[in-house]
């Protein structure tokens, strides 16, 4: 019977070769464009799910007026040694540098080899192992007890140490960025499963207290920094409780902590290990819950569009098919057979376009690639779960388009269906109803996305070119080498040197641009006459050229100048605010740190991150010695000489800094990168909506199909008696584009709820004109009136002796 079933099913599909290929390619456009959404957040869902015992791991996180994932160092200490009811206390304090470099020396070459721009190099002891689950192939953990001790991933070993073995690298050394000379106590092997902590090269937190530089580049002693490269993961014994260890925190700060009078103390809580990958407050590449999702639901979508074309089509053939279920009723089919015929017909072409998606899948892959996260990699049918999602989706796409259509054709009266009269079943009428009402849900999706690419789009232009307050344009910054040495003069050589380049206007050494991916959050005590008050704030440091290279307005007093033994300070219009004055001059004179900072001027608000952020009360104070960052401004109106200038900076760099490459970011870049994720949205939400409304036209083009051959006699009537071939298109346009029409009306409010509530999220952002609406409307119905007028002018103009001759 089956056999028989199949038959049937591949003779209907052959008769109809072109519904049949538009039912294949809507459905199996979906099905591809739901696979690649589904390993998308497969992918995102897999992290650190490695670890035995992931649901007692927890991050210290700082969850104060300043959220972030960094920790005070010597709090850490404080943590290991004084709180109970924790099985490992492991810091993660990442090497900070920007262009780690890794040496080893007297190879079997007789040289060094230097191995530049190293990731995952952070300074932890034992804990950390007990945390994660590394295989350990040589040594143990407890060679990170003693100071200027190494472990190595094997993918390091075979870098490093090509002639090595596991056993044979032990105690051989390596001098990370010139200035920590280290020993090989271990080899573990790599971790092959998703994780954010991503390490291979792992220095004993021992070493940095035998050097006065990383002691001070680490805050060893320090109570009062916090930095997102020092963190902290614990591990929980059983039975305790995360509110228990956070009040001890609090209390370990409240003891060891000096607080001001007034001061309020750092707040620091428990983020557990499942959170760590999709909170977006304590890591800036976070994958978001929300946009996951989101994903989910567009895949449903995608899917439902190309089920829907099947159901619209089939009921809309099924008045062909009213006379073959009149005879099989007649013949003695019952409903129950004819149900399993239709609904093994809607299988045969479900299983056709899921083998024709796994060919789509790849494609999408590919165009998808600026969405996708970087470790996420498509293997086929080599991956058994993806053989199992795509069996699911066939039995769910089976019953989802295939009940419906069975049940409306199967309800046929078989002596109305051979008179040619099943259009007068109750049941053929509603499923125009229905089909209409799929028809205009088809293109209100198909709307939503073009309104939402549109918004998205003028919301990242709108960010990019906004006046962020100070200058972002012709910019270059590059950080200088090995700058934990604070007595290298060769920074200020260089400096000096790059100043007397024509083509560039300023040049400045410092810490971080105004605007950069990350966090730099400062507390200081402001002065009030006997008093203090302990302020929280974003600090930049540097000499007196900063605001000249990026062109930061003052509104009160002066510039910074670099003095030996106190610094002079800027702040922002709205640390103004934060200190309780109402004008900007009354700033000037106002100390920080018992006199050690004093305000001598006020900048201009500007943003220190994405338009997403408010204004950050924000402090830029004069430092002679701590700068490891050059910020060079090139004349804005001279692109043609940037490239000489650039070959100019080059030459300096490396004849002062011979081992190094000379690595620079354009600052508008690096404000671009803050869009990356919106940048994302927008890619996946253009292909979304060609999507939807390539499958939503495919449907419409077949109901025109059907619409016009219905229609064939009625057309040749009316050229007979004299109607022209534009006033038949446009009567056969009419309704389908009412449809259409409807379909925008129905998707105006939902488009503006949804990008409403987005914009939400950002402190500055661009209005929802109603030209958008407008303008996406009239898109849809001009892309829906040139597919119709594909088939319905070829209709129109037939000879009408073929459409009225008799069958």
């Amino acid at each position: 019977m089956i056999k028989n079933y199949i038959k049937i099913a591949l003779r209907h599909f052959w008769k109809h070769k072109l519904i049949t290929v538009i039912n294949v390619l809507g459905l199996a456009i979906g099905i591809s464009a739901t696979l690649v959404i589904y390993l998308m957040i497969r992918y995102d869902y897999s992290f650190d799910k490695h670890i035995p015992e992931g649901d007692r791991v927890y991050r210290v996180v700082s969850s104060g007026e300043w959220k972030s994932a960094s920790v005070l160092v010597p709090l850490v200490r404080a943590v290991d040694e004084e709180l109970a009811g924790l099985e490992a206390v492991a810091p993660v304090y990442q090497l900070n540098t920007n262009d780690p470099t890794v040496i080893v020396p007297h190879d079997n070459r007789g040289d060094n080899s230097i191995h530049k721009k190293q990731r995952g190099i952070v300074f932890t002891d034992p804990d950390y192992f007990s945390i994660f689950p590394y295989h350990w192939l040589s040594g143990n953990a407890q060679s990170l007890d003693a100071p200027s001790r190494v472990v190595i991933t094997a993918s390091k070993l075979a870098q490093y140490f090509p002639d090595n073995t596991p056993e044979t690298v032990l105690g051989k050394t390596l001098l990370v960025h010139d200035t920590v000379l280290l020993e090989v106590g271990g080899v573990v092997a790599d971790i092959a499963a998703n994780t954010d902590f991503d390490n291979h090269v792992f220095i004993s937190t021992a070493t940095i207290p035998t050097g006065e530089s990383l002691k001070e580049l680490y805050n060893w002693e320090a109570w009062n920094n916090l930095n997102d490269s020092y963190q902290c993961l614990l591990l929980l014994g059983t039975g305790t409780s995360a509110k228990t260890v956070e009040s001890g925190i609090a209390s370990l700060i409240q003891k060891h902590k000096k607080s001001e009078p007034g001061e309020k103390p750092e707040q620091f809580s428990l983020q557990p290990l499942s959170d760590i990958h999709f909170n977006a407050d304590y890591n800036y590449s976070a994958a978001k819950p929300s946009t996951l999702r989101n994903l989910a639901l567009l895949a449903i979508f995608l899917l439902l569009l190309g089920a829907i074309n099947f159901i619209n089509l089939s009921t809309a053939q099924s008045i062909e098919r009213a006379k073959e279920i009149g005879i099989r009723k007649s013949l003695g089919s019952g409903k129950v057979a004819l149900v399993l015929q239709f609904l093994s017909e809607t299988f045969v072409l479900s299983l056709g376009a899921t083998l024709l998606s796994m060919l789509l899948a790849p494609l999408l892959f590919h165009a998808f690639q600026g969405f996708l996260p970087k470790g996420l990699a498509y293997e086929g049918l080599g991956q058994l779960h993806i053989l199992a999602f795509l069996a699911i989706q066939l039995v769910v796409i089976t019953l989802l388009a295939g009940c419906y259509p069975a049940w409306v054709m199967t309800g046929y009266q078989p002596a109305l269906a051979l008179k040619n009269q099943a259009h007068k079943n109750t049941n053929f009428s509603r499923s125009a109803w229905i089909r209409k009402s799929l028809t205009i849900s088809q293109f209100a999706i198909a709307q939503v996305f073009l309104i939402c690419v549109l918004v998205v789009g003028k919301q990242i232009r709108f960010a990019t070119i906004k006046d962020m307050g100070f200058r972002k344009d012709a910019i270059v910054n590059f950080y200088i080498p090995n700058f934990t040495n604070w007595t290298d003069g060769k920074k200020f050589v260089l400096l000096d040197k790059l100043k007397q380049i024509p083509e560039i206007k300023a040049a400045s050494l410092g810490n971080q641009s105004p605007a950069f991916n990350g966090s730099m959050t400062n507390t200081m005590s402001f002065d009030k006459g006997e008093d203090t008050e302990r302020v929280t704030f974003n600090g930049r440091s540097g000499d007196d050229a900063y605001l000249d290279v990026y062109e930061i307005p003052l509104v009160a007093g002066r510039n910074i100048r670099l003095l030996d033994s106190t610094h002079e300070a800027l702040i922002n219009e709205k640390m103004v605010g934060l200190l309780g004055l109402t004008h900007p001059e009354e700033a000037l004179g106002k100390t920080f740190g018992k006199g050690q900072y004093t305000i001598v001027g006020v900048m201009k608000d500007f943003n220190i991150a994405s338009v997403r952020t408010p204004i950050q009360p924000t402090m830029y104070w004069g430092e002679k010695t701590f700068g490891y960052v050059v910020h060079v401004a090139l004349h804005p109106d001279h692109a043609e000489a940037w490239k000489t200038a650039i070959e100019k900076m080059t030459g300096i760099f490396k004849e002062l800094y011979p081992e190094n490459d000379f690595d620079y970011t354009f600052l508008d870049k690096t404000v671009e990168n803050f869009y990356l994720q919106d940048i994302r949205l927008s890619q996946l939400l253009s292909w979304a909506m060609g999507l939807s409304i390539f499958i939503a036209c495919l449907g419409l083009f077949g109901l025109a199909i059907f619409t016009t051959n219905q229609r064939t006699k009625e057309i040749g009537i009316r050229k007979v008696l004299g109607a022209t071939v534009t006033q038949i298109v446009v009567l056969l346009l009419r309704n389908l584009v009412a449809l259409v029409i409807i379909a925008c009306l129905i998707a105006f409010p939902i488009a503006w709820y949804f990008m409403n509530k987005w914009l939400e999220d950002f402190a500055f952002h661009t209005e929802l004109n109603w030209w958008i609406f407008a303008g996406a409307a009239l898109g849809m119905v001009a892309v829906a009136v040139a597919v119709l007028c594909i088939r319905t002018v070829q209709a129109a103009s037939a000879n009408p002796v073929d459409a009225l001759r008799d069958e």
